[in-house]
């Protein structure tokens, strides 16, 4: 009986060893082997349409707003897929995020595409239009009215000139300029700024607009020093 006992009892033990192994195979089977990712491709932004007004000779081509769920973006792409007039589009790098289109001297609706690439060569595209408009003209008021910025400063970051950002936030809306001054530290003589491309020479100073920048340039006079800007407008 003793003997009888042994042989059950292993019996049993290698019976509950097989069922083990069975259900570990069974489980190793049920894993399934690792599955590689797979890229996804970019996200492209080319910005908001916009409307600026004549003259405006170079505009931002800004697409830092694109986004790669694998960040690995490698190269931003611009060309002008329509317009009224040809354009230059510069770009340092094409992984630069920022490009400048100039050229855009005539009214209308320039078309531009960005195509953002990815180190897995996918791409996305995006379109922006930029509208270039030209001020109605109207004869200028008997009356003009005036806005004068006060202790303005010369930027020498690339050449010498005064910039004013936001410039029309200071005038009433749809006002229309019709004579700009400035007035130097040393005189008390306001002295006309003629647009730059009416002006001849360097015997004036000159005015541009561009980028929502407004931008006068000094004449021959280069001294350091902190001029008021006057505007005369109509409303």
């Amino acid at each position: 009986m003793d003997m009888k006992r042994y042989f059950y009892s292993s019996r049993n033990v290698i019976f509950t060893l097989l069922l083990l192994c069975i259900a570990c195979n069974k489980e190793d089977d049920s894993v399934s082997p690792d599955i590689p990712a797979q890229p996804i491709a970019p996200i492209a932004r080319a910005g908001n349409d916009t409307t600026m007004y004549h003259p405006y000779k170079e505009y931002v081509l800004n697409s830092s707003a694109s986004t790669d769920p694998d960040s690995n973006i490698v190269s931003y792409q611009w060309r002008l897929m329509a317009g009224p007039s040809a354009v230059n589009i510069k770009q340092h790098h094409f992984s630069d995020v920022k490009a400048y289109a100039s050229g855009l001297t005539v009214a209308g609706n320039y078309d531009f595409e960005l195509t953002v690439t990815d180190a897995d060569k996918l791409s996305a595209k995006d379109t922006v239009t930029v509208t270039i408009i030209v001020p109605t003209e109207e004869p200028v008021c008997s009356d003009p009215k005036e806005f004068i910025f006060k202790d303005l400063t010369w930027d020498y970051s690339w050449i010498m000139e005064i910039d004013i950002y936001n410039f029309y936030s200071n005038l009433p809306a749809n006002s229309q300029i019709q004579n700009i001054y400035i007035k130097r530290d040393n005189s008390e003589e306001w002295e006309p700024v003629v647009y730059l491309p009416e002006s001849s020479g360097y015997s004036l100073h000159t005015w541009d607009y561009g980028n929502g920048v407004f931008v006068i340039f000094p004449n021959q006079n280069m001294e350091d020093d902190t001029p008021d800007v006057k505007i005369e407008y109509c409303e």
